[in-house]
């Protein structure tokens, strides 16, 4: 079994991008498709290499009539391979009614929360999820389609912090989806069909089953490699754009307790505008503001703000974020009474 392509693959992802250490102690999400079960069977078959401790998360988001089916299997499959497992079902639809969020927004909230939630309890410090090579091309290309930044290009990173003294880590990510059908079919895995994964009035559908095949067939026959070194490509850009602002923003914001941010407007409109809007982006998290609300048109009334517009001016962003100019500084606070998503300028 060592000398297993898949297996191989995961060995290098994990070396290269550090994922876990020794005797780590790893929460597998499974939902029961073909990815997280082949993803939970290589796992176990390398355990030993790294001393892991295991055990299978599954949330049932109760969405489709097949959901409790699909739990069971999970169920059943963890004790087949005798490891501990937590099931758990949320009322995914109710929520994103109450909150106004999409189903697909609140799935993906509340599916984290219960990796977080089922982390914290079980003292595990990874959460591996069965994101491939494919999904990480088809994710860039409908961020171009939408339209993003080079934050968003950078698409699904291997590794990302859950919370505090927890991960995200992503193994398969470096594996194309042929790999893992190959993987599943030589040890004859059996797993679950989710029938959303070919109804096109999802986006992501077309574009897995319509537009890749068609730039593939008429534009580049190598369109998703482009689109994952695009990804990789954005990701050690947009590092490197943080890591100079983060060196830049402790030379000009000053910070007191229970006080707005105030940022030196002469030497913020001295910075390049790609550091400018690095610096606005990191003053809107030290805020807990969500930057993934900000659209292009809040970033060009940003700077708007800083260029032309006259002292005393307000500016409100989505998540209560407001930005205010004076003669020399722009104070940056978070406002709880202020919670819509629009982008208005007084």
């Amino acid at each position: 079994m060592g000398a297993d392509p898949l297996l191989d693959r995961i060995r290098r992802t994990v070396a290269a991008n550090r994922l876990w250490q020794h005797s780590t102690r790893l929460l597998v999400a499974v939902s029961g498709g073909m990815d997280s079960v082949a993803l939970l069977h290589a796992l176990l078959a390398l355990r030993s290499e790294w001393t892991l401790t295991l055990r299978v998360a599954h949330l049932d988001h109760g969405l489709r009539e097949t959901s409790a089916r699909d739990a069971e299997f999970v169920r059943e499959l963890a004790a087949e391979w005798r490891l501990p497992v937590t099931i758990e079902r949320r009322p995914v639809a109710e929520a994103c009614a109450q909150e106004g969020w999409s189903l697909e927004d609140g799935a993906r909230r509340i599916r984290y929360q219960f990796f977080m939630d089922t982390a914290r309890r079980y003292s595990a410090s990874h959460v591996a999820l069965a994101h491939t090579a494919d999904d990480q091309a088809e994710t860039v290309l409908m961020r171009l389609i939408r339209g993003t930044g080079l934050m968003g290009l950078g698409a699904i990173p291997v590794m990302r912090a859950l919370e505090e003294g927890a991960w995200i880590v992503r193994p398969l990510l470096e594996a194309w989806r042929s790999d893992v059908v190959a993987y599943a079919a030589r040890h004859g895995l059996a797993y679950r069909e989710d029938a959303t994964n070919a109804d096109h009035r999802f986006v992501r559908n077309r574009i897995r089953h319509e537009l890749l095949p068609l730039l593939e067939r008429h534009y580049n026959p190598n369109i998703k490699s482009t689109l994952t070194q695009l990804a990789e490509q954005s990701r050690w850009d947009y590092a490197y754009l943080q890591e100079a602002a983060g060196r830049q923003w402790k030379r000009l914001a000053k910070t007191r307790p229970a006080q707005p941010i105030a940022m030196s407007i002469p030497v913020l409109r001295r910075q390049p505008k790609a550091l400018q809007r690095q610096l606005l982006r990191q003053t809107i998290q030290r805020l807990k503001g969500d930057v993934r609300q900000l659209e292009f048109r809040h970033w060009l009334e940003m700077e708007r703000l800083l260029a032309e517009r006259p002292e005393g001016t307000r500016l409100d962003l989505p998540g209560g974020i407001q930005l205010i100019r004076e003669k020399d500084h722009l104070l940056c606070r978070r406002d709880g009474l202020a919670q819509s998503a629009s982008c208005a300028v007084y």
